[in-house]
């Protein structure tokens, strides 16, 4: 009963109620695409990007940094110039940004207890952009093409990398899982090990986008979030995430803003945060995921309520508290949103029909007067 009065205290502060996205806070600049962002060990930072739905093509150079625990946006000096489409990749715990429309091979540090951008070594790529740089081990790194370049902070320096396997165009998305950088060109996805200088072709990517997305990374999964489908009039909302250790990808519940091409994306303390992009009208808002193995509330109940076992063929057994099973439904949905069982819950040891679901994914819920209490993937055989 206490986890349950814990449980409640903690939605109820925070909202959640298992939610997979919150808005947050808007972006501090106007609406806008082809922006850039990362994030250090605590914040976040975003800024550039363009406008140029009326025919007039407008860059900007604001820059702002987001503050997770305070949910608030301050703006900071602005870049050099006024760019678009420009990378952006972290180490030092500071931002570096460079190429796109406005600069070839300069890149910037921006150091947030200064304040100040401080020109870098010029990329050895003569104009990278488009496409998300990242970061492993404090090193940097930028491709464009076939091409893999490697920045050193400690000596101010690039190299080459080994030479990809395939070019990648414009309007690539990564990620970083546990050392080593995932990089979606098209369907194509392929990994990067920095400690092998090594390049490894991983599953394709299952879902509808086939450029414009952003990645990241929380709990040793990757995630590619929205993009448009084979042209930039179709855009989607779907969500997917890549598990290294299985080769596998997993559609998600999708994105609950509207469907958009070019959005910034990055991760802060296993929280992943989208925001900006365009559908034809350019976005300020900003919305955080929260995994579902990781929102506050399935964490607090998970000792009260077991379910198992997991994968399931037929037969599904939930156990927990009976001074929860008041007024509770037990239902089951597709990743897709769609309801594909709902009973109540009437027993401290209940057994569910799952015989009639076909093999796949699903979200396991019990629910109370419209409330989620706890949420769990299952896996039907």
């Amino acid at each position: 009963m206490r986890v349950l009065i814990l449980f409640f205290y903690l939605i109820c502060a925070t909202g959640l109620f298992g939610q997979f996205w919150i808005q947050k806070a808007s972006f501090g600049g106007v609406g806008r695409h082809r922006a850039t962002g990362c994030a250090n060990s605590h914040r976040g930072f975003m800024g550039l990007g363009h406008v140029n739905g009326t025919g007039q093509d407008i860059s900007y150079k604001d820059w702002w940094e987001y503050d997770p625990s305070s949910d608030t946006w301050t703006q900071r000096a602005d870049f050099p110039v006024s760019t678009h489409g420009a990378v952006s990749f972290v180490v030092d715990n500071c931002p570096v940004v460079g190429g796109g429309s406005a600069l070839s091979t300069q890149f910037y540090k921006f150091d947030p207890s200064l304040n100040t951008w401080t020109p870098i070594a010029n990329c050895i790529l003569p104009n990278p952009g488009d496409s998300q740089a990242f970061a492993v081990n404090n090193r940097g790194f930028v491709y464009q093409g076939n091409q893999l370049a490697k920045y050193n902070p400690n000596t101010n320096s690039w190299s080459v990398c080994a030479t990809a396997p395939m070019t990648f165009g414009n309007w690539t998305c990564s990620f970083v899982v546990e050392g080593s950088a995932y990089i979606k060109g098209g369907l194509q996805l392929w990994e990067y090990k920095p400690l092998h200088d090594q390049w490894l072709q991983r599953a394709s990517f299952p879902g509808q986008s086939t450029g414009g997305s952003s990645g990241f990374a929380i709990e040793q999964h990757g995630y590619v979030t929205s993009g448009y489908v084979g042209g930039l009039s179709v855009v989607t909302d779907q969500v997917w995430s890549f598990h290294p250790a299985t080769n596998t990808w997993q559609q998600e519940i999708e994105f609950d803003g509207a469907k958009r091409r070019f959005p910034v994306a990055f991760a802060i303390h296993d929280r992943g945060y989208i925001g900006t992009g365009t559908n034809g009208i350019n976005f300020n808002d900003f919305w955080q995921f929260n995994p579902t193995d990781n929102t506050i509330g399935i964490e607090e109940s998970s000792a009260a309520i077991m379910v198992y076992p997991n994968p399931v063929s037929d037969f599904i057994t939930v156990l927990g508290d009976p001074t929860l099973t008041v007024d509770q439904d037990i239902t089951i949905y597709s990743l897709d949103g769609k309801l594909h069982l709902k009973e109540p819950r009437l027993l401290f040891k209940q057994n569910v029909d799952l015989s009639h679901l076909q093999t796949g994914t699903y979200l396991l819920r019990i629910e109370q007067e419209g409330h989620i209490l706890y949420q769990e993937k299952i896996m039907k055989r």
